[in-house]
């Protein structure tokens, strides 16, 4: 039995489909304004994963599912003239444990103090929201390098931040 599918029910079958920018990126403790959010210039929707248990029976594995687990998170952030969202970021970072003192804030130890959420949200064509992820318990692991060079012209300075999260939710 054939099928009836031409490139017009195709396309109708996703509704033009979905772009991968188009999104907005909504940042923590206080890094929400406009300007911050559009800093953002690259992200992804979370991968989700459960571990697999590998079960050894009469010469075989079963496998069934294992726990939850979340990756790290990275996104690219474009560096502005004042670097006030890589300030930001850095200072939220070393509430974590402060490089001169090497001490940790008293209200982080066993508590989520300083822990936050980020919301990625991908847009539809319109611009209105598709799908959101909230990443929450979030906290910065790594406030990446900033790559400096003579020879690097026509572009703008990035750096990478990543951040750890114990769970997700959608909507």
């Amino acid at each position: 039995m054939a099928h009836d599918m031409d490139i017009a029910t195709f396309k109708a079958a996703f509704d033009g489909g979905t772009r991968p920018n188009r999104f907005t990126i909504t940042l923590p403790r206080g890094m929400t304004d406009d300007k911050k959010k559009i800093m953002v210039k690259a992200a992804s929707i979370p991968a989700e994963s459960i571990g697999i248990l590998q079960v050894p029976f009469r010469g075989r594995v079963a496998k069934l599912p294992g726990d939850r687990a979340y990756a790290e998170w990275t996104c690219t952030i474009l560096d502005d003239t004042e670097k006030n969202l890589r300030n930001e970021l850095v200072k939220w970072h070393r509430e974590f444990n402060d490089h001169e003192t090497n001490r940790v804030g008293k209200d982080i130890l066993g508590g989520s103090a300083g822990l936050s959420e980020i919301t990625v949200t991908q847009l539809d064509m319109q611009g209105a929201p598709h799908t959101s992820v909230t990443m929450q318990q979030v906290w910065p692991v790594d406030v990446g390098a900033i790559d400096l060079s003579y020879d690097k012209a026509d572009t703008l300075v990035e750096f990478a931040v990543t951040f750890a999260y114990d769970y997700i939710s959608t909507s």
